[in-house]
């Protein structure tokens, strides 16, 4: 496999990755200098760096990264399972697409799930900290109900799903997003959820032209991770440039 090349066609694509390659080896490994890795925001790996224990710290110390979006470079150091030390280096490449997932319920877990293993970066807002997800490559968590909670949050290029279950709370959720200049705010519901929503964010003074309800293409999706794929697909023709079609 040519991991340069896979790299240069991911990145062409606008996913994040990290290539990680060893640098130096002290001893006995099952790797040399040059051996090379890709790890995507889902978790998946092309390549190796010699596995076991020093493949899996390499993995997540790649996975920390994407899911921060940060540093561009860290060095790793780790003993193999023969007695030698491996020295890793990964690099940050890309500008990942960011989603903020508002509740972390069937139907935002199935959301942040699906968009993580498709190369957003995943950040989940839930009051009970989104135990559906504990452990979810990709999927950052912040613990709030609070709207202000996205004050944290990098706006710029961000799109929001609002999936709180309760309309009033979806209103609420919308229109602060719209008001701190998140890129495109999707919520899930019904047409008669959506009159509501608008009406809430035309009353706080804010345009509507950004605000997409209900979300997602309209496949007659019904289970939460058909409602999914409906939303990440439109999440990702809107990122290639396409119109969607909301529904």
């Amino acid at each position: 496999m040519d991991i340069l090349r896979r790299l240069v066609e991911l990145h062409g694509e606008g996913e994040a990755c990290v290539l990680a390659t060893v640098v130096r080896v002290k001893g006995s490994a099952p790797r040399h200098e040059g051996a090379r890795m890709l790890v995507r925001p889902g978790g998946t790996c092309e390549g190796t760096v010699g596995g076991g224990e020093v493949e899996e710290a390499t993995r997540a110390a790649a996975l920390e990264m994407l899911a921060a979006g940060s540093p561009a470079h860290r060095m790793l150091e780790r003993v193999t399972e023969c007695g030698g030390r491996v020295e890793v280096h990964l690099e940050l490449f890309g500008d990942p697409r960011r989603l903020v997932v508002v509740g972390g319920g069937h139907v935002g877990a199935a959301v942040a799930r699906l968009a993580a293993g498709v190369g957003w970066r995943v950040t989940v807002v839930d009051p009970e900290g989104a135990p559906r997800l504990a452990g979810e490559a990709g999927v950052a968590i912040v613990r709030s109900g609070d709207p202000g909670a996205l004050e944290g949050i990098e706006a710029g290029g961000t799109q929001v799903l609002v999936a709180t279950g309760n309309r009033e709370d979806d209103a609420r959720w919308a229109v602060e997003a719209l008001r701190r200049g998140f890129a495109g705010v999707g919520v899930i519901g019904s047409e008669t959820k959506a009159r509501v929503i608008r009406r809430a964010v035309e009353g706080a003074g804010l345009a509507t032209e950004l605000l997409r309800c209900p979300v997602g293409l309209d496949i007659g999706s019904e289970t939460p991770e058909e409602v999914a794929v409906s939303v990440v697909a439109e999440l990702i023709a809107l990122d290639r440039g396409g119109a969607g079609s909301g529904g």
